[in-house]
Formats: structure tokens, C-alpha cells, sequence
């Protein structure tokens, strides 16, 4: 079983306690806090800096390297989504 659960909207711990949320292109913290964006393949933090790329199923880093699958974000997070999943694994849970 996975430790985090998302709906669609938003992205909730083992006791249901919200981590994180989705508001069109932007992820928020729990808190109501963006802490980034979606920008079609590219993860960018807050402030518009890359942060990483969706190629296909492999999360790679601004300087292109591997951190991860969407294979390990579904490990960790149950719930709809490729793009939105692996944006909230990076900015929210990684």
C-alpha cells in the first residue's frame, strides 16, 4: 500500500491529513502555499526555476539525470495522473 493518497485535487498522507493540492497548472503545500507549477513536461519551483523534466516515464533533474519512474511515484502515491503525481513526488515528497 502506498503511504500517500490522491484524488484529483488533493494529495493526503496514511491518517488523511492534506500534503499538498493541485489549483490548475500550480501545486500547493498543505497550507495553502504554492511551492510550484506544471509547465507542460517541466516541474518549476515557485520562483519559475526548473526543477525537473517528465520524459515519457523517467523523472529527470534539470541537468538531465534520472531521479526516478512514474513506477516509483505510483510505489508511493496512489491515485490518478502521470504529469500531476510526479510533480507532487518531486516538490512535495522526494
Amino acid at each position: 500500500m502506498a503511504d500517500y493518497k490522491f484524488d484529483g485535487r488533493y494529495l493526503r498522507d496514511r491518517s488523511s491529513s492534506r500534503m499538498g493540492e493541485i489549483d490548475g497548472k500550480y501545486i500547493k503545500d498543505g497550507h495553502g502555499n504554492r511551492v510550484g507549477e506544471i509547465d507542460g513536461n517541466y516541474i518549476k519551483d515557485s520562483h519559475g526555476k526548473r526543477l525537473a523534466e517528465l520524459d515519457g516515464n523517467t523523472i529527470k533533474d534539470a541537468s538531465g539525470n534520472r531521479i526516478g519512474t512514474l513506477d516509483d511515484v505510483r510505489r508511493t502515491i496512489d491515485g490518478p495522473g502521470g504529469m500531476t503525481l510526479a510533480a507532487l513526488w518531486v516538490l512535495l515528497i522526494r
